[in-house]
């Protein structure tokens, strides 16, 4: 499975959405020799300091999966009583169509050129099954073009309906119930860590995607067996196996400032909501598990975490 593809499923980026998945979980295989770290079991932890009102970390997964969205009891117990919704960005349509246009190359830029005539003729095979000709994809960045066929291409549903993010299910319900939202990142902050990438990391981005899409399904059903059975620290374990192929400049920015980089700064902006109490906090499943992770910092910061779900 693509880098980006398994990051996608535990942290939240807007420009992409995952289509729905197989219907039966593959077996839970745990990576080879994934390791233990803390906070590596669970998808929701009640967090609490001093007198505040306790609080609630939930570890989200950025799919269409019917599975995904059905959320258990215990959670939609924490969310509706909480006074406040925190996520790691917005995820209205206004935002997501920002994020779209970040995406684009600027006017007299074309793809084509910056990758070639034969990686681009594959990459438009490819990008067919995802409704773009190639006259659109020759406007997308590199980047971009990378982290689009990192999904599956979408599934149209058997009723009909239009199946959404969990993510945006939730803040949409926040908005809804009057609850303050608050969003940890913006969309340029997080775009940012992929506009920064060398010319070269994105070529080397872009041919890992393009060499291992016709492998995401099966990848996918993987990931959100961990997902569902919350085994959030089996989900880091694989990511770091497939890094463990890369160069150690693309392997820097998808450890380093894709997850620690962001874990503390998402941290250092949650804290006063979490000194307000009663907050509930959805960010993705792979900001929640290790050392550097989530759960770790704030036991830093002197809270009590405990596993709820």
């Amino acid at each position: 499975m693509t880098i980006f593809s398994k990051l996608l499923l535990g942290l939240a980026f807007l420009f992409i959405q995952f289509g729905s998945a197989p219907a039966s979980l593959a077996e839970q295989i745990p990576p080879e020799n994934c390791t233990e770290r803390p906070y590596d079991k669970g998808r929701l932890w009640k967090v609490s300091k001093g007198d505040a009102v306790p609080s609630y970390i939930f570890g989200t997964m950025h799919s269409k999966d019917p599975r995904i969205l059905h959320l258990p009891g215990v959670i939609m117990q924490v969310f509706m009583a909480s006074n406040t919704a925190v996520f790691e960005t917005s995820l209205k349509d206004d935002e997501l169509a920002r994020n779209k246009q970040m995406m684009m190359l600027a006017p007299g830029q074309s793809l084509k050129e910056k990758i070639g005539d034969a990686r681009f003729t594959e990459l438009s095979r490819i990008a067919a099954a995802y409704g773009m000709p190639p006259a659109t994809l020759d406007r997308v960045k590199v980047w971009a073009a990378a982290a689009i066929i990192s999904q599956p291409p979408p599934t149209p549903q058997s009723d009909g309906h239009s199946l959404t993010l969990l993510d945006k299910e939730l803040e949409k319900s926040a908005r809804q119930s009057g609850k303050r939202v608050i969003a940890l990142e913006t969309n340029a902050e997080q775009l940012a860590i992929f506009e920064s990438m060398s010319d070269t990391v994105q070529l080397e981005y872009l041919d890992q995607a393009i060499d291992e899409n016709h492998r995401l399904n099966e990848e996918l059903e993987t990931m959100t067996s961990y997902y569902l059975s919350g085994n959030t620290g089996w989900i880091a374990c694989n990511l770091e196996e497939t890094l463990q192929e890369t160069s150690s400049a693309l392997g820097e920015i998808m450890t380093t400032d894709l997850i620690y980089m962001r874990n503390h700064r998402m941290v250092e902006r949650m804290l006063p909501e979490l000194q307000r109490g009663n907050a509930f906090v959805g960010i993705g499943a792979l900001h929640l598990p290790g050392e550097e992770g989530v759960l770790s910092l704030l036991e830093k910061q002197g809270y009590d975490v405990e596993q709820k779900y």
